[in-house]
């Protein structure tokens, strides 16, 4: 992403590619920032990290991505990168899910379980206390995504549990 080298379809057509340069989610030309952060549905994932985070707004470009992240998630730093590349690659998995397979994205929702996914793996690489609240933020994000889509389970089956009013655990 640094180097502006990820083969988006902008990159493709500077490479002679003459293919449809418009995004698989919208009706815009993807390129790079446009897939990661201005897309509707990029902007989608990332109001729900936001709301994670307490933020007002979302990035939107990935040089601002870590500065937002310093913002409204200061005392986190050693998560930046982790959370940063799990959204940005959980976008992409599924950019490439309607690409290669023709298989549609039908909720943002599933980008979220997929980094979570990706983030709670990664967690085994942090210290114990760190990796515990890692897990922690992801189990957080994860109960409010369900609590925005209004299910209990997204349409990839990863599970979302919620509390009932008993407390007692829902799948």
């Amino acid at each position: 992403m640094l180097n502006n080298a990820i083969l988006t379809k902008d990159n493709m057509v500077k490479r002679k590619w003459q293919g449809d340069p418009t995004c698989y989610f919208c009706n815009h030309n993807e390129s790079l920032s446009h897939l990661f952060f201005q897309c509707s549905t990029a902007k989608a994932v990332w109001a729900i990290v936001a709301k994670c985070f307490g933020a007002t707004n979302v990035p939107r470009s990935f040089d601002q991505c870590w500065n937002w992240c310093d913002k409204w998630l200061p005392a986190g730093k050693q998560f930046h990168t982790v959370g940063i590349a799990a959204v940005c690659w959980a976008i992409w998995k599924a950019r490439n899910k309607v690409c290669f397979e023709g298989k549609p994205l039908l909720n943002p929702i599933a980008i979220i379980c997929h980094a979570c996914a990706l983030m709670n793996y990664w967690a085994g690489l942090f210290k114990e206390i760190d990796k515990e609240a890692l897990e922690a933020g992801v189990t957080t994000m994860l109960k409010i995504a369900a609590s925005l889509l209004g299910k209990k389970r997204s349409r990839d089956g990863q599970q979302l549990l919620k509390n009932d009013d008993s407390g007692d655990k829902k799948e």
